[in-house]
């Protein structure tokens, strides 16, 4: 199993995030440890994860065959008791049946991913993507404000003809009404850029909500579906519930695809200045190349610093020969002469033919002109 646990501020409140993932094996002793080293935190927390057990089988967990609490279960339960946290999806939803996690093989549903702290909702997305449902969490942060962005043009507007007609109607609906003679070019084209930006963002908050409106729709239906799928087992609704994820991935494909473009652009603009990101990449690299530990001999290694201070020292340090040893080694190389005829050849002076031929052969717009 892993866990990762994370303290910090988060908009002017402490808080401690949490993730652990347990293996498919009871191993409560794991758990313990995770416990034992998420207690010396400062509260509140914000536990989730993946537990691969039920904390209730009855209501967790749909299948034909019965399970008892397993020994993982048991210690969670003990640490919501001892730390006072809550699974908020139970609390909140102490009569639902949803499940988080379906496995194909058996054709079993479970609830293994809790979420453990005290919040103003919580929820289960359809499972779009992976087999696992993501949760939706809700906090309340009554200082935060809203980040001011800038706006910039949506690069993938102009792979669409649909957009590129839009800016190319809007662009001959300005020219119409502003002629040349109304004002003079800049401010023509600096009201151009004021009056697409306009429309530009006007077409994409509705192609935006439009598309949100789909995903939203196709989210519906994928939860509907799967609810069919709860109670029926039969093989229509588990094809119905293909369909549906395979539509809402080719929309959540697109969305993906644009973030990667973005973040493509920041490392291009940002990449090579002095910054977030160059510290971060050059941090990085530091780390990779840090010499953690040497070896000694064929079987040992050693992690103190004078060890391996030492061992690059004499590794880099050049071996000093003797003087006789250099004499007799350059003495014994034949280094090749000049004949007479090739000595004239290069020191006789150099013509005008030659200079006028070696400025010829330089390339076009390069070389000056003969004169």
């Amino acid at each position: 199993g892993q866990f990762v646990i994370v303290s910090g501020w988060l908009n002017n409140c402490k808080f401690t995030l949490a993730a652990v993932y347990t293996p498919n094996i009871d191993d409560p002793q794991m758990l313990r440890g995770f416990l034992l080293q998420l207690a010396p935190f400062p509260m509140p927390w914000v536990v989730g994860g993946e537990t691969n057990c039920t904390l209730d089988p009855i209501m967790d967990r749909l299948s034909s065959v019965s399970a008892d609490l397993t020994k993982s279960a048991r210690t969670i339960l003990e640490g919501l008791e001892d730390f006072a946290l809550v699974d908020v999806r139970r609390h909140g939803h102490p009569t639902s049946k949803e499940y988080s996690f379906h496995l194909q093989v058996h054709n079993m549903f479970s609830r293994i991913n809790p979420l453990l702290h005290r919040v103003e909702a919580c929820s289960y997305h359809p499972r779009s993507i992976l087999d696992h449902s993501s949760l939706d969490l809700i906090m309340d942060f009554p200082e935060i404000r809203p980040p001011s962005r800038r706006w910039r043009l949506n690069p993938r507007l102009l792979i669409r003809e649909e957009s590129r007609a839009m800016i190319r109607n809007r662009i001959e609906e300005y020219m119409e009404v502003n002629t040349p003679d109304s004002a003079t070019p800049e401010i023509i084209w600096e009201a151009l850029k004021a009056t697409l930006r306009g429309h530009i963002i006007s077409y994409s908050v509705a192609h935006r909500k439009k598309a949100q409106a789909q995903v939203l729709e196709l989210e519906l239906d994928l939860r509907w579906a799967e609810t069919e799928e709860y109670k029926n087992h039969s093989a229509e609704t588990s094809e119905r519930v293909a369909k549906i994820r395979h539509e809402l991935n080719m929309l959540t494909t697109s969305k993906a695809g644009y973030a990667l473009l973005r973040t493509k652009s920041r490392y291009y603009a940002r990449g090579d200045k002095a910054g977030k990101l160059l510290a971060w990449q050059l941090r990085k690299e530091e780390a990779e190349r840090k010499i953690q530990e040497s070896s000694i001999s064929e079987s040992t290694t050693s992690k103190e610093p004078e060890v391996i201070t030492s061992y690059y020292s004499t590794l880099y340090t050049s071996e000093k020969g003797s003087r006789d040893q250099m004499s007799s080694f350059l003495d014994g190389i034949e280094i090749p002469t000049l004949g007479e005829g090739v000595k004239l050849l290069l020191e006789r002076p150099i013509t005008e033919e030659e200079v006028i031929a070696a400025i010829k052969g330089l390339p076009l717009r390069t070389s000056p002109s003969v004169e």
